[in-house]
């Protein structure tokens, strides 16, 4: 280690410094992209590879932070028998989403975000579709300050409770920040395993929220299920070492009880 140090303080003094911090840059880059880090687009980062395969298996999906249906549509597109549940607090937002699904008759929109209360609360609004927006205010994002305003919250436990649903297939969190106080509150749900695989976002929300991947995978291994990360390809295991994998960049996960169930929909297990 001792070598490795002097060479690079020797070699930072050389006309060589600035081509490798140059290439430095770039093997960072690879790094990023072959672990599928900071990779928004649903079409290439697996995102869009598990509702195509799994989706014609669903009989019951939840859209957890919906915002203007994207994800929705497509699941009922796909499979017009799977019931889909769909989440948006915002009322603007709201709005765009029942334009985009309320004529699909196997869609229910909620404008409700869920959390670990039944309650009214304070939600940041960065305006309609604005996919800031959520219960955690980040301050000004691209130049836009949020508006506060006052939503109604729920407990998933609670809504399911209501619509006589026992089991879901999958669960898609995307609560820009909040997604930990939502999963916190279902140990029940968890527990008895009656949601099969929940994929959730995790990134640079998560600092304003004070949450770790950590957390996340504890959660979910404390209740027998298996985090993977999500690839382009399908699902990886993830093998968490916090001083790597808790580095917040933007990233997709998926928690399964049963690896069985991804085989069943043809998703690839590395």
């Amino acid at each position: 280690m001792g070598t490795l140090f002097d060479l690079a303080t020797a070699l930072s003094r050389t006309a060589l410094d600035r081509p490798l911090r140059g290439a430095a840059r770039l093997l960072g880059r690879y790094v990023d992209i072959a672990d599928n880090l900071n990779n928004c687009d649903f079409d290439s980062n697996g995102e869009g590879l598990l509702v195509r395969r799994g989706a014609p298996h669903w009989s019951v999906a939840l859209d957890v932070g919906a915002n203007r249906g994207e994800w929705s549509e497509l699941v009922s597109r796909i499979n017009p028998n799977c019931q889909v549940h769909a989440f948006e607090p915002s009322e603007s937002t709201f709005a765009m989403l029942t334009d985009r699904v309320g004529s699909l008759a196997n869609v229910t929109t909620h404008r409700v975000g869920l959390g670990d209360e039944d309650t009214v609360t304070r939600f940041a609004d960065y305006g309609p579709g604005a996919t800031g927006s959520g219960f955690l205010d980040r301050g000004t994002l691209n130049g836009v300050a949020p508006r506060e305003v006052e939503v109604p919250q729920a407990r998933l436990a609670t809504v399911l409770a209501a619509h006589g649903i026992e089991r879901v297939d999958f669960a898609k969190v995307d609560t820009e920040g909040y997604e930990m106080p939502i999963l916190r509150a279902i140990p029940d749900v968890l527990g008895a395993h009656r949601i099969d695989c929940v994929q959730f976002e995790y990134g640079g929300s998560w600092i304003s929220g004070g949450h770790s991947l950590g957390e996340a995978v504890a959660l979910f291994t404390g209740h027998g299920y298996e985090v993977f990360r999500v690839m382009p390809w399908g699902l990886l295991p993830l093998r968490y070492v916090a001083s790597r994998d808790d580095n917040f960049k933007y990233a997709n996960f998926a928690a399964l009880h049963d690896r069985e169930t991804a085989r069943r929909w043809g998703v690839e297990i590395a």
